[in-house]
């Protein structure tokens, strides 16, 4: 089961550098997005899985191995329909998951598969980063994010993955799945429109902030060491998906 990757983001605008014209824009896109998504969703099946594993791509599912066998406390932000976090709990080392995302329809499906398939102490929430205003620091020892931080703008991001290694415990692992890197001139020619910088849209919807490998690393290595790194393909999308384990600096 592939995951569906989880909420897109919020278009700024080119031309005004108003915060409140922003926000206006941010809170215009979350609803076009989370439509979006609560429509795709709304396609899915429960399955019971009746002993069957989750898979979603050989090199994938061996770091997502890794980075469960060390991991208790889980949480997938934007977690969509939450099958990262069941292949995590089939791995068998997970104590308590957490997914949060602002699909209402991909957390209805994920708490009905998760009963389904009896996989406890699973919890899923509708929300977005503030959900965790209340919650303390080095709640959690492992996060995933799967085409989350590439789907926003670079202050949206920062802020989103500023809080989340705060959750996250020293040596904690953070598990991140990026979408491929493009060439403007690809993004163009597919139909997809440049609104700012390196934010490309399709129908209206955020879909990708294109930024290359190495100035993720580089953004990374500022908090995490990187355990390991490794592209991998999908059948139906052009180029490499990038996956980066990387664990929380003491």
């Amino acid at each position: 089961m592939e995951s569906k990757f989880q909420k897109n983001i919020n278009k700024l605008s080119d031309s005004s550098d108003n915060t409140a014209n922003n926000g206006d824009f941010i809170k215009r896109d979350y609803d076009r997005s989370i439509n979006m998504w609560n429509d795709v969703y709304s396609n899915c099946k429960i399955v019971d899985l009746k002993g069957k594993s989750l898979s979603v791509e050989p090199m994938f599912d061996i770091c997502l191995d890794i980075f469960a066998s060390k991991c208790k406390n889980i949480l997938d932000f934007g977690c969509g329909t939450g099958d990262i976090l069941f292949q995590c709990y089939e791995f068998g080392n997970t104590d308590s998951g957490l997914g949060v995302d602002l699909s209402e329809t991909g957390i209805e499906f994920a708490k009905k598969f998760a009963s389904v398939n009896n996989y406890h102490n699973l919890d899923f929430q509708i929300g977005d980063i503030s959900f965790f205003d209340n919650y303390n620091s080095n709640s959690f020892d492992g996060i995933i994010l799967s085409n989350v931080l590439d789907v926003m703008p670079k202050d949206v991001a920062l802020k989103t993955f500023r809080r989340l290694t705060d959750l996250l415990v020293p040596s904690g692992l953070m598990f991140v799945k990026l979408n491929p890197y493009y060439e403007k001139s690809d993004m163009k020619a597919w139909g997809f429109t440049q609104i700012k910088d390196n934010l490309f849209e399709e129908n209206g919807v955020l879909r990708y902030r294109e930024l290359d490998t190495a100035s993720w690393k580089q953004s990374f290595e500022k908090h995490y060491e990187i355990i390991r790194y490794l592209e991998f393909p999908y059948p139906w999308q052009d180029g490499m998906n990038r996956l980066f384990l990387l664990q929380k600096k003491l």
